[in-house]
């Protein structure tokens, strides 16, 4: 029994859900949005634009390029002058691939 007990132990901290910590980090790319996506990664996408569609239930995302990933952005109004260009934002990675911005420049 004592067995048993054990390796049902095993079995159970194996297969728990493992908690992902928040990472701090920095990422480099394009301001878009979720309705505009890669598409909207470039020097042509406007504030204008991702405000209409976040509007219309879209979310500020920042496109890095070298992952092919996005990753949504908790607060616009920290990026909101930088659309257009490439930049760095600063901040947590949260789960759910949605990033805390802390700070945002234009890369160099």
């Amino acid at each position: 029994m004592g067995k048993f007990l054990a390796a049902l132990a095993v079995i159970a901290l194996v297969s728990a859900p493992v908690m992902a910590a928040d990472t701090k980090g920095e990422w480099t790319g394009w301001i878009t949005d979720t309705h505009c996506g890669a598409n909207g990664a470039n020097r042509d996408h406007t504030a204008a634009c991702v405000e209409k569609c976040m509007k219309g239930g879209s979310k500020a995302q920042l496109y890095v390029e070298s992952e092919k990933k996005s990753y949504t952005l908790s607060d616009f109004s920290k990026v909101k002058d930088l659309v257009g260009q490439k930049v760095t934002v600063k901040g947590t990675l949260g789960e759910g691939g949605t990033i805390t911005v802390e700070s945002a420049s234009k890369a160099s």
